[in-house]
């Protein structure tokens, strides 16, 4: 079986400012980012996807991060671009060291990293 390789490009220019208490995270070229790397992927093979701006929610994240679970096997290929601010919440598990977790702001909330890698595991085993 050939193997798979998808990509997923995720840029923020700007977050939506009632869901950050009037701050929008103004950036100039996050999108132009995520756009290259999709080029980058797609001339090497990869089906890409973009969630640009408005288009990159929590649930739009996960979600498109799920799919690609369920489709790539042992051996198939995902690559992940971010390109947006970063930010750091209280840790509410007590396993990190400095009592922070890290996220990335997304376009109405922060994606905290327990998150991510509960999503990771989703993924099968050879994967890369």
């Amino acid at each position: 079986m050939p193997t798979k390789g998808l990509s997923l490009h995720i840029g923020l220019n700007r977050v939506d400012s009632k869901h950050y208490g009037g701050w929008d995270g103004q950036l100039t070229a996050c999108e132009f980012d995520a756009k290259d790397m999709a080029a980058l992927c797609k001339a090497r093979g990869f089906t890409p996807q973009l969630l640009l701006t408005p288009s990159a929610t929590a649930a739009a994240v996960t979600g498109a991060l799920r799919q690609a679970a369920t489709k790539l096997q042992s051996g198939d290929v995902l690559v992940l671009s971010y390109s947006g601010h970063g930010g750091q919440v209280p840790d509410t598990n007590d396993e990190e060291p400095d009592g922070t977790d890290e996220t990335w702001v997304l376009y109405d909330r922060q994606l905290v990293d327990d998150e991510l890698y509960a999503l990771w595991g989703k993924f099968k085993p050879g994967v890369r």
